[in-house]
């Protein structure tokens, strides 16, 4: 898959029953894994992601292995995990964003200055685009319990 599929939109009403529980994870631990990969070999790595709606964002530069790796695959993943063992995955199809006035309309959504983030004398800034198609959740509790996490998808 490259990074020219477009999934389906979805809209905060298609959302799952509990994204405010996912919003409260992601609060907890605003430091995300991302997961990516090229070829066979994954690549994970910390970020900050912003979330508007159901639509994650990630700010890289142009030319990163980030947006290298997202445009040989599309299909990614971030996790984030609180203190109290609670955990998100969200899995989603990811595209390079360049256009400054996009990232600029997403910048204030960050728990940073992106103008902090990228400085002088970084390279351009890029921004991966992460469309959810999967978000899960659960508890350490729940997996000790052997309770299945609770599973969101969007519908084709």
């Amino acid at each position: 898959m490259t990074s020219e599929a477009t999934p389906r939109e979805v809209t905060p009403a298609d959302a799952p029953d509990f994204w405010p529980e996912a919003l409260e994870v992601i609060s907890s631990a605003p430091i995300a894994l991302l997961a990516t990969a090229n070829g066979r070999q994954p690549h994970v790595r910390p970020v900050v992601p912003a979330y508007v709606d159901m639509v994650a964002y990630v700010l890289t530069s142009s030319g990163s292995p980030k947006t290298d790796q997202v445009q040989a695959n599309a299909l990614v993943e971030l996790l984030h995990w609180t203190s109290d063992f609670r955990h998100l995955n969200l899995a989603g199809s990811a595209t390079v964003i360049n256009d400054a006035e996009e990232i600029a309309e997403v910048a204030p959504h960050f728990p940073y200055t992106v103008d902090d983030f990228f400085g002088p004398d970084l390279r351009a800034p890029a921004m991966l685009k992460v469309r959810l198609e999967r978000v899960a959740i659960t508890t350490f509790n729940d997996i000790i319990a052997d309770k299945r996490p609770r599973i969101w998808r969007t519908t084709s």
